[in-house]
């Protein structure tokens, strides 16, 4: 599966993006159910190009992002011209997370569930 992602990496977003102001508005739902706080520690399994994570980062939060595909990850130190401090880009699989338990507060996921053959280890390894 990262092979195909790895080819796709550059036109993602186009056929996965929302619009910027909508966008926004998600990511400040996101933040303000999940009471996130400059502490807050995200994990995002399936980082890919960084759709949720970008603003999240930009707004200065601790963020890990996991992702077999390591062309999805390329467009995210293209998009952010490196990898800023509050950021940690790790080429693993999901089911197999190399995190002690508890480390992260937040775990967001965007269409991967679907994509990952032993779906239920992943789940077990994000819980």
């Amino acid at each position: 599966m990262s092979n195909y992602y790895n080819q796709i990496a550059q036109i993602y977003d186009v056929t996965r993006a929302l619009p910027p102001l909508i966008s926004e508005q998600v990511i400040d739902y996101i933040l303000r159910i999940v009471n996130a706080t400059p502490e807050t520690k995200f994990l995002e399994p399936g980082i890919g190009t960084g759709l949720n994570a970008i603003p999240i980062i930009k707004r200065g939060y601790s963020y890990t992002g996991v992702d077999t595909s390591k062309e999805m990850m390329e467009e995210i130190r293209h998009k952010l011209q490196g990898i800023p401090d509050n950021l940690a880009l790790i080429q693993t699989d999901v089911a197999l997370l190399p995190f002690e338990n508890d480390f992260f507060d937040v775990v967001l996921t965007r269409h991967i569930l679907h994509l990952i053959p032993n779906w239920q280890q992943a789940l077990s390894e994000i819980r």
